[in-house]
């Protein structure tokens, strides 16, 4: 495994890391690796960044034929926004693989086991010699909150004890066989279901972290069109706040999230009806996010 650099195809002098896995190596070993590089970069970067937690997430390939999956890790503000002059980290490998052969109800319920099974795997890792004290000089600056998503929100990792946070009520409903509660009545609108939640979430932390950070009020619009005789997706990303600082160009995480959940969407050319999405900061730091078919979005 090594690590490559990949410049923030927006701030030049930003710069995100990835640690690249060949197929045949183990992700014990990684997330040790993993664990390492973050808390180090915390802590020399402590005073300049002032993050105040870390965000981690994780995606697993649903095919072979798609690209290896990932887990990512990003430290934030008190607003719980990207740290600026800090970029995010990436653990990219086939071993992160999640297929997706069977009925949507025993996927959904295999994808949150697997989902919980990388964070187990990561919270075991964060005991080993190597780690352990990066962790102890990262929280005597001050405390490291490390919250980590599912398929319907986020928990806390709670490193350091032996049972997660609470998980998110849908995701416990997954675990115990049941129906998760539909509260998001986008579930019953996207062809792709309760599946396409993590790439939606990643659409949603990839425009956040994409933006500038006095957009509080993020719209953004994603139709789809042909260009160069190819299938392509346009984006129209805006504040209600600053309309001169809107912007018509994404960076690669956001349209990264943005393909694979078209796919899932509307595997079929012409098939996708659009998407709008509003994500707005709350008092709290937190975000709200409202989603909508576009066709339904002008209504």
């Amino acid at each position: 495994m090594e690590w490559i650099d990949e410049p923030d195809k927006k701030d030049g002098n930003l710069v995100h890391r990835a640690l690249m896995l060949q197929p045949d190596e183990p992700l014990g070993p990684a997330f040790i690796a993993f664990w390492k590089r973050i808390l180090s970069d915390g802590c020399a970067n402590a005073a300049s960044s002032d993050w105040r937690s870390l965000s981690i997430d994780v995606y697993g390939r649903q095919s072979e034929r798609d690209r290896p999956g990932w887990m990512h890790a990003a430290f934030r503000n008190a607003q719980r926004r990207a740290c600026a002059g800090i970029g995010d980290y990436f653990a990219r490998s086939v071993a992160f693989t999640c297929l997706h052969d069977e009925d949507k109800k025993t996927f959904d319920q295999k994808q949150i086991r697997w989902i919980l099974a990388q964070y187990q795997a990561l919270k075991d890792a964060a005991h080993s010699a190597e780690v352990q004290p990066l962790f102890r000089q990262i929280n005597a600056i001050r405390p490291l909150p490390i919250n980590v998503a599912t398929s319907y929100g986020w928990f806390d990792l709670q490193v350091g004890q032996n049972s997660f946070g609470t998980l998110p009520s849908e995701d416990q409903a997954l675990l115990a066989g049941d129906e998760p509660a539909r509260t998001d009545p986008l579930l019953a609108l996207l062809p792709g279901g309760p599946a396409a939640m993590p790439l939606l979430r990643e659409l949603g932390a990839a425009l956040i972290a994409y933006t500038p950070p006095n957009f509080e009020t993020i719209c953004c619009q994603i139709t789809e069109g042909i260009e160069q005789g190819q299938r392509a997706l346009f984006y129209n990303i805006s504040c209600p706040q600053f309309p001169d600082e809107g912007m018509t160009v994404a960076n690669d995480r956001v349209h990264q999230a943005a393909t694979q959940l078209v796919q899932l969407m509307a595997p079929a050319q012409g098939g996708f009806p659009g998407l709008a999405i509003t994500l707005t900061m709350q008092k709290d730091g937190s975000w709200r996010h409202n989603m909508r078919l576009l066709s339904q979005a002008a209504a």
